[in-house]
């Protein structure tokens, strides 16, 4: 694909928005946001080795807000971090409610199709550097600093399509980045097409994007589409796309632009590095990629993402949470929400229970839908906030009999990097309450809670 392509714009949504105010770029979200009051600003000096990782975690603890470092050490660039980082700014950048989030992604991700290609305009890019780059080192073992938020853009030497994908980056010098993978990528087999035949493949690595290109960067496209439609039906409406400064890729607008080739046949060694899971991935052989120019726009914004960290976990969940929801609805239509939180192996599926035994269907689906990621899932009745992880525990802790409501799938396999087999096997967790004894099982409310803020009586 090289260049915006033609697609139908949907109606006005229920909420209330307009399909046509959907696509904002990184600037205009986080400019929005600030109007609400929902962006924070960093104002002193921090530095990119640690300091900064430690600030997005203690800010993602306690108010889970996006944040602007504007003055970052050894940089004239500031750093913006947790756009994505919780699903109310999600629902934000989509225009939709969070009890509608996973219906209304499997809804538009449903109709995106391959959109017909039209010429992508320039883009107003600056040269620069990696050493400019306020780089982070996020972790204390740490092999030095890794670009955490860079998508990928490359072209199948074999199909056209350009895809996009994130991939951790570990910066050795202001020549060469070298990368990890996936095996079930599809980046990993349009390097592979090319290596069989002697090539490099040419790739820009996009570094601050707009939140639908984050959002579409993070999820797997069906055969014949590209995250960019994906990024389209998000939006309701072609994506725009300009051209990269000297490779022949149209790509979404980006704050930075690195250029450059995955090499054919190199492998060199990278890491350790502070994973998703909190653990340390070890040194491995990797891919390497030949930096070969380094734009930025004026007055560019470095975009930075903590690994597992509160961002990583909404962008990874939130296409997860669209086919768990997709496939319980086929069998359980009075599914309302899904919810892949606080960790990705943990699903909350949130339903209008009709009958005794029904859970378990919706439990069965949802593990059948997503085999490489959840080991536990748990059922909840539509008075609980699935976001809200002690909600969570205190309907299992209220409405769950542990030796009753409780099965397990013993010896299933989950992600592939897992040598040991800690992550085998599955447990589901019905915590609905008993239809039989709904008075029993009512929520005692509050008047006034959730409206009266005790700073208003100080």
């Amino acid at each position: 694909m090289h260049g915006r392509r033609r697609h139908r714009a949907p109606q006005n949504d229920a909420e209330g928005r307009s399909a046509r105010n959907m696509i904002e770029g990184l600037r205009d979200f986080l400019k929005r946001l600030e109007g609400r009051g929902e962006l924070i600003r960093i104002r002193k000096e921090v530095d990119p080795r640690f300091e900064v990782a430690a600030l997005i975690r203690d800010i993602q603890q306690r108010r889970n807000q996006p944040v602007l470092f504007e003055r970052v050490k050894g940089s004239t660039l500031p750093i913006v971090s947790n756009t994505c980082g919780s699903y109310a700014s999600v629902s934000a950048a989509l225009g939709v409610e969070p009890r509608d989030l996973s219906r209304i992604w499997a809804e538009r991700l449903t109709h995106a199709a391959a959109l017909p290609s039209a010429e992508a305009v320039p883009g107003q890019y600056q040269p620069s550097s990696l050493g400019r780059l306020p780089i982070c080192t996020h972790c204390e073992k740490d092999a030095g600093p890794y670009i955490t938020a860079g998508i990928v853009a490359a072209r199948d030497l074999e199909t056209g399509l350009t895809n996009l994908s994130y991939h951790r980056m570990q910066v050795i010098g202001d020549r060469e980045l070298r990368l990890r993978l996936s095996p079930t990528g599809h980046l990993f087999e349009m390097q592979q097409r090319a290596e069989r035949l002697g090539k490099a493949l040419p790739m820009a690595v996009l570094v601050g994007v707009a939140p639908t290109v984050m959002l579409a960067a993070a999820a797997r496209t069906n055969p014949g589409l590209t995250e960019v439609d994906l990024a389209a039906a998000l939006a309701g409406e072609p994506f725009p796309l300009v051209r990269c400064p000297t490779l022949d890729l149209a790509i979404p607008e980006a704050e930075i632009v690195i250029e450059g080739e995955m090499l054919a046949g190199v492998r060199r060694p990278e890491g350790p590095f502070g994973e998703w899971m909190d653990y340390y991935v070890p040194v491995m052989d990797n891919h390497v990629l030949e930096v070969q120019h380094v734009w930025t726009r004026p007055d560019a914004m470095y975009y930075a993402i903590h690994s597992g960290s509160a961002e990583e976990i909404v962008l990874t969940s939130l296409p997860i949470n669209g086919d768990i929801y997709q496939a319980v609805k086929k069998w359980v239509p009075s599914v309302i929400n899904v919810a892949c939180w606080p960790m990705i192996q943990f699903c909350v599926i949130q339903m209008e229970k009709q009958y005794e035994g029904q859970p378990r269907k919706a439990l069965l689906a949802a593990f059948g839908a997503e085999l490489t990621r959840i080991l536990f899932a748990v059922v909840v009745d539509p008075d609980v906030d699935i976001y809200d992880p002690s909600d969570v525990i205190w309907a299992m802790t209220t409405r769950c009999r542990p030796d009753r409501d409780t099965f397990t799938i013993p010896d299933v396999p989950s992600f592939g990097r897992d040598p040991h087999q800690v992550h085998w096997g599955r447990l589901g967790i019905d915590a609905t309450a008993p239809l039989q004894w709904p008075a029993e099982f009512e929520r005692k409310k509050v008047p006034g809670s959730g409206q009266i803020r005790f700073e208003d009586y100080l």
